[in-house]
């Protein structure tokens, strides 16, 4: 499960202060920025049978490493956004021509099957960003907090990306969440309603 609080930041100079800020420097075991170059390319059938089901299914290359997600059941609250993730390592091979028989031997995997009924997978869109992020352990909750620069890239167009986001890595949902306004406060930071996969099905006019 996925569990996470998005936000918006179009001014860089207060985005690059947020991984800086002198009270997430006293929960960090060490004070070290972390960046990661992320490509990634989202996959459907050419009738959209997974984004019909709400299903997003990409692969990712995080600098030298590459893994397949699978995400569901998305709901948004007020910048909170929670779903079902499921994660698994690939190589080169599969990122060349990805499949959905990866998550076998998951409790979803049969459902997400029938979803697809055995149709070729295509690119839907592609999502580029540089990603700089830190962990804060406060005790109660741990988070990795991030700030996404990058783009959404379609064939109909494409949209920046600009996104602070404080997701739980283990602990309490609520401490995370308060630790989360709290930046929100300080940085003056827009709640995120879209996922990045949202605003690349926007793009290229995709209807439920």
């Amino acid at each position: 499960m996925e569990v996470e609080l998005k936000f918006l930041i179009e001014d860089s100079i207060e985005r690059e202060k947020i991984l800086y800020d002198s009270h997430l420097a006293e929960m960090m075991d060490e004070e070290k920025i972390e960046e990661i170059e992320m490509k990634a390319v989202y996959f459907d059938t050419e009738d959209f049978s997974l984004c019909d089901a709400e299903y997003a299914f990409r692969v990712r290359a995080e600098n030298d490493h590459k893994v397949a997600t699978l995400k569901w059941g998305g709901k948004v609250e007020e910048g909170l956004h929670t779903r079902g993730e499921l994660n698994v390592p690939v190589d080169e091979n599969f990122a060349k021509k990805p499949y959905l028989e990866i998550f076998k031997g998951s409790d979803i995997f049969d459902q997400i099957m029938s979803v697809a009924g055995g149709k070729e997978l295509k690119p839907l869109m592609e999502v580029n960003c540089l990603r700089k992020q830190i962990t804060v352990d406060t005790g109660k909750s741990i988070s990795v907090i991030s700030l996404d620069v990058g783009q959404v890239v379609t064939p109909k167009g494409t949209a920046p990306i600009s996104e602070v986001e404080v997701e739980l890595f283990s602990g309490d949902k609520d401490d995370m969440m308060a630790l989360g306004r709290e930046l929100q406060a300080k940085y003056n930071l827009t709640e995120g309603a879209k996922s990045k996969f949202r605003v690349g099905l926007e793009l290229i006019g995709y209807k439920k």
